[in-house]
């Protein structure tokens, strides 16, 4: 019993097997500032077109062009994820 509980104490402190559940990297990510959005894509494709329209203009990512729509559909995730962060106090 002795091993076992030793083994325990050894796991918990060099292992973070042992807490409340919260991991140092989940905290830290909850303390970062809002981060802005960033546009990801390489100039002259799809996706930045579609991204820098979204950015410009805002809204309606429906075209005829999947990568256009990836691309403005990112903006409008960014730029969601950003005003829930700012909304919050970040």
């Amino acid at each position: 019993m002795m091993k076992r509980s030793i083994f325990i104490v050894v796991f918990c402190v060099l292992g973070s097997g042992c807490g409340s559940g919260s991991h140092p990297k989940e905290e830290e990510k909850h303390a970062q500032a809002c981060v802005e959005p960033e546009n990801p894509y390489s100039e002259g494709t799809g996706h930045y077109a579609g991204y820098k329209w979204a950015e410009e203009n805002g809204g309606n990512c429906n075209t005829h062009s999947p990568s256009f729509n990836e691309g403005c559909e990112e903006y409008e995730e960014q730029e969601a994820r950003y005003e829930d962060c700012k909304s919050k106090g970040r």
